[in-house]
């Protein structure tokens, strides 16, 4: 079960190298080109778009399918709701953080998810 969670860290690791990184840059050399502290947060909204439109319709981002991983609704189809609900505390990386240590310590039905995956009614799978 611990290398699940470390494959799913490390693939959120990735996809903030894919994301994160180039659009903070890019936001950065905006706001020092027209001024002002507009890009605070950009990171984490663009890393929440990508995350939930990615997974929505394949299932995976980059740094899943690097490692194997999909996400899968537990309850049918994967639905857009279902990823953006998922998806939503990676805006802010406090509360990210917070909530994947929450879903190692807290034990739930499905050893595989996080908290807001529970709320979402999705799981992570090994992908085949």
């Amino acid at each position: 079960m611990q290398f699940h969670w470390a494959k799913r860290f490390v693939a959120l690791v990735l996809d903030a190298i894919f994301i994160v990184i180039p659009v903070y840059a890019a936001t950065v050399f905006l706001s020092w080109m027209i001024g002002g502290l507009w890009f605070i947060g950009v990171g984490g909204i663009a890393l929440f778009l990508y995350s939930a439109f990615l997974e929505y319709s394949a299932g995976v981002t980059l740094g899943k399918a690097i490692l194997g991983l999909k996400v899968v609704s537990t309850q049918g189809k994967l639905e857009l709701a279902n990823t953006l609900v998922r998806n939503i505390t990676k805006v802010y990386a406090l509360v990210l953080l917070i909530e994947f240590i929450v879903s190692l310590i807290v034990v739930t039905t499905d050893a595989h998810q996080r908290y807001m995956d529970k709320l979402a009614k999705t799981t992570v799978i090994e992908r085949t």
